[in-house]
């Protein structure tokens, strides 16, 4: 093979993946950018019409916190939005590791299930239904308070967990729909 020969094939191959390249440029979004979602509101705009319906509890209460914060970007929670989230809550502390000569456990882990519903208030229609759940470990103290402080801890940081995976869901939702 001469060497004029590698030329114009290699040539011929970078100029190929260059017009396949450009052809496909237009394909792709960026999920945060603020181009309009199918000719509608950008996707942050979109997240920030979910409003988020009460819930009970403590832990209850952080998630919804976290949930408006990843949707709004601190705004608020949007009254008479066009889009209803509502939520249930189940957590669950478990001991799985046990020191076998004292038979004190040494870690708690933090489990936390949120099943969630969107729903389309014009139509009151749901139109998604899905489940987030985390799992926190935290060790565990000797001393009543310490523990209970650090079980807290751990269900703040499962709450935050949940709502990224709900906001990433709800993103996913807001792109794909026609």
């Amino acid at each position: 093979m001469s060497w004029r020969n590698w030329i114009d094939g290699a040539g011929c191959r970078f100029a190929a993946i260059g017009v396949l390249s450009l052809a496909l440029a237009g394909c792709f979004q960026p999920m945060y950018g603020e181009l309009p979602v199918g000719g509608g509101p950008s996707l942050r705009d979109a997240l920030r019409d979910v409003e988020i319906a009460e819930i009970e509890g403590r832990v209850g209460q952080e998630i919804r916190n976290d949930i408006i914060f990843e949707l709004t970007g601190g705004d608020g929670n949007p009254a008479g939005a066009p889009f209803r989230l509502t939520m249930t809550i189940s957590t669950r502390t478990q001991t799985p590791i046990v020191d076998p000569t004292t038979g004190i456990s040494q870690i708690d882990t933090v489990g936390l299930t949120v099943n969630y519903r969107l729903i389309d208030i014009a139509t009151k229609k749901l139109v998604l239904t899905d489940s987030a759940l985390a799992r926190v470990s935290v060790d565990r103290s000797m001393q009543r308070f310490a523990r209970l402080r650090g079980i807290r801890d751990a269900e703040n940081r499962a709450a935050k967990e949940v709502a990224q995976q709900i906001r990433a869901r709800l993103a996913t939702y807001f792109l794909t729909r026609t």
